[in-house]
Order: structure tokens, then sequence, then C-alpha cells
């Protein structure tokens, strides 16, 4: 289930440790092993498929948005209060020549995230529950 929410585009990025069982801070999602990853919430706007990621073996999470075009964006919101305030992370555009890319990972111990993404040339927000 997805929900329009307008939020501000812009954030601060939260320090992480680096290790296998913790999320390096900006890990590359495409550097882990797949079979330890999940979708732990869709959305979506306008066609654009909105999703939050998890990998549990470097409790990593991070947006991905598809079915895009060029200037859509993707960010994940992060909250340490259950989703009453949160920080917005790393606005990810999808670049020319593609339909589909994802935000950087972070770390989500102790923490709750969601992924938010919204049609470049639309007003509108769709965002995953928080996970």
């Amino acid at each position: 289930m997805s929900a329009a929410i307008v939020v501000p585009i812009g954030g601060a990025t939260p320090a992480a440790a680096a290790n296998w069982w913790t999320c390096p801070a900006g890990g590359n999602p495409n550097a882990w092993d797949p079979r330890y990853t999940s979708v732990a919430g869709t959305a979506g706007v306008w066609w654009r498929k909105i999703e939050l990621r998890y990998h549990r073996g470097t409790r990593c999470a991070w947006g991905h948005i598809a079915n895009g075009s060029p200037g859509d964006a993707v960010w994940v919101d992060w909250s340490a209060n259950r989703g009453q305030t949160w920080k917005q992370l790393d606005v990810t555009r999808i670049p020319r020549g593609r339909r589909e890319t994802y935000t950087v990972a972070h770390n989500d111990a102790g923490y709750v995230m969601r992924a938010c993404g919204k049609a470049g040339n639309r007003a509108e927000i769709a965002c995953t529950r928080w996970y």
C-alpha cells in the first residue's frame, strides 16, 4: 500500500561502521550476495515502482526505483523514533539512458527506514511503509 507524502528533498547521512555484520557507510548494494537481499516494502507513483530493499548479511537498507524515466528520484528516510521525525538520505536520480536506479545503502541497526520516490515531472511522492 502506498501513500503520497510530501517531504523535502535533501538531508544528512548517518555514520555507519564498516564490517560484514554492519552496513558500511555508503555501501554499494551490487557488491553483496543477492541471496541475502529481500524487499521490505513497496510503493508506487505514476507507474514507478519504489522499493525498500534490505540485506540481512550486512544490515543494510536502500531505496530502488524502477519503470521510471531519467530525472525520477528515489531516496531513503531514516528515523530513530519510529517515523515521528526522520532524516532524508541520498536523493538519487535515474541517469540518462536508464529506467531504474538505487540509492547507496545505510545501516538500519536501531532505526526504521522507508524508501520514497517521485516522477521527475510530477509533484506527488510515494513512500513504502517503515521497516
